[in-house]
């Protein structure tokens, strides 16, 4: 699967260009450059995915992407083809360099145990001044949404997003047993929590052929009154190119998912605790490091690739790990461990209490 993490400059009122008729500039050092580029702000592009039935990322915050055809040459072939199906953005035109690529990333489900796919992340960079048209896919694409970077960055648009892990973990079991086992681990170990970061785009366009902001029927059931939150695997995507930057601090605020359930988040957290110090200092020594060295000729970059004349990523650079992958490296497997053993406990506990209150009202 390929995604796409287009970005942009929006031009400060007091330092506009002076003209944006055919703006093209041949790479990387030349567009940062530009007067109104080094007092511009930032921003990425988003899509809220449209709300289907079945799908996995129903109305979630994502990257423009999709899966690999058949007539793909490649993962870059890909994500041009889908940037240009989902929102009309061609990434081959001249107003777009090509930045590179970042770590790919190994997409599991069920707690990191059943891979889903291979998740390849590129970089491109709008040099206009103004933002592009779009033409969205109503039945892929529900909206668009540039974001300013310095907001991804902020503490003040942290937050987190519960889900229910019940629905993934019953499927296991089919038949009358299902809501059973669903009702057993809702109440015993309530919701999980992932960090998330509320986005408050610049600018917004809408799909008006899609049913999402048109009625409350559609599968995501309202989804358009709901805050747009970037979490979950686009988060770790977008948290992965944040370090590549020259503040290098995307993993700052980075919290590990955990449980409401108290005694659960507890139990998580003490078996996590030398794992979580150990992957933390592993990933300062690893993409975080290497970033580092190589910003050291290359300070004008927004993104730390190497660059040939015209503007495209330099292949012979060495891969970086993605910082997510090494944060949560062998996390989940302790995770596992964590909920069977506050669950025996519960029940040993439960057991105790039960017994003595039989032995007590039994006794002569």
């Amino acid at each position: 699967m390929a995604d796409r993490c287009p970005h942009k400059v929006q031009p400060h009122p007091s330092h506009l260009p002076a003209s944006i008729d055919n703006y093209q500039v041949g790479c990387l050092s030349e567009f940062f450059e530009q007067p109104w580029v080094k007092r511009g702000d930032p921003e990425c592009l988003f899509i809220k995915r449209a709300a289907r039935k079945g799908d996995r990322w129903t109305s979630h915050v994502a990257l423009p992407g999709g899966k690999r055809d058949g007539e793909d040459e490649d993962d870059h072939k890909a994500a041009v083809r889908e940037c240009l199906e989902e929102v009309g953005l061609d990434l081959d035109s001249g107003m777009i360099i090509d930045c590179g690529k970042l770590p790919d990333r190994v997409v599991t489900t069920s707690w990191g145990t059943v891979p889903l796919m291979v998740l390849c992340p590129f970089v491109f960079l709008c040099t206009s001044p103004t933002a592009p048209s779009f033409t969205l896919q109503p039945i892929e694409v529900a909206s668009a949404h540039w974001v300013p970077i310095r907001t991804l960055v902020s503490p003040a648009f942290r937050t987190v997003q519960k889900c229910d892990v019940s629905d993934r973990l019953s499927r296991r079991f089919s038949g009358p047993l299902e809501p059973i086992v669903r009702w057993g681990l809702r109440a015993n170990l309530g919701q999980m929590e992932f960090l998330a970061v509320r986005l408050w785009p610049s600018i917004s366009v809408f799909s008006s052929f899609g049913g999402d902001f048109l009625s409350g029927t559609e599968a995501g059931g309202r989804s358009w009154d709901r805050p747009l939150l970037l979490w979950g695997l686009t988060l770790g995507v977008v948290t992965d190119f944040l370090e590549m930057l020259p503040c290098g601090e995307g993993a700052a605020g980075w919290k590990y998912p955990t449980f409401t359930s108290w005694d659960v988040r507890g139990v998580v957290w003490l078996m996590t605790r030398e794992l979580r110090k150990r992957n933390w200092e592993a990933s300062r020594r690893g993409s975080h490091g290497r970033a580092f060295c190589e910003r050291e000729d290359t300070e004008s970059s927004l993104v730390l690739v190497g660059e040939n004349g015209s503007g495209a990523a330099n292949s012979s650079r060495s891969q970086p790990t993605s910082t997510v992958n090494v944060l949560l490296e062998g996390y989940y497997d302790v995770v596992r461990k964590a909920v069977w053993i506050t669950l025996c406990g519960r029940a040993v506990i439960a057991s105790a209490a039960l017994g003595a209150a039989a032995w007590r009202y039994t006794r002569p």
